[in-house]
């Protein structure tokens, strides 16, 4: 038997210093997004269905995320807006 918790599925966009992310966020149904974003103990927010758009257009390093993914983690610290996406 797998237990599962319910969670509610958002849309955001999350400007940072080196990219613009846009994917999905999953809180606890009914909370709100700021209440998550603090409660994050371990200053890492996992975006799902992530596709990233880098500020730049060379990465900095041999690090490079930018397109599609099925998961990032986004800094807390990093993260200068976030906007909820309607569809």
């Amino acid at each position: 038997m797998t237990l599962k918790i319910a969670t509610e599925e958002i849309n955001v966009k999350i400007k940072t210093s080196s990219a613009i992310v846009i994917g999905c966020i999953h809180t606890m149904p009914g909370s709100r997004v700021s209440d998550y974003i603090k409660s994050q103990t371990r200053r890492f927010i996992p975006v799902t269905d992530a596709t990233v758009y880098p500020l730049e257009e060379v990465p900095k390093n041999d690090l490079n995320i930018s397109g599609k993914n099925d998961i990032i983690f986004v800094n807390v610290d990093s993260v200068e807006m976030l906007t909820l996406i309607k569809k």
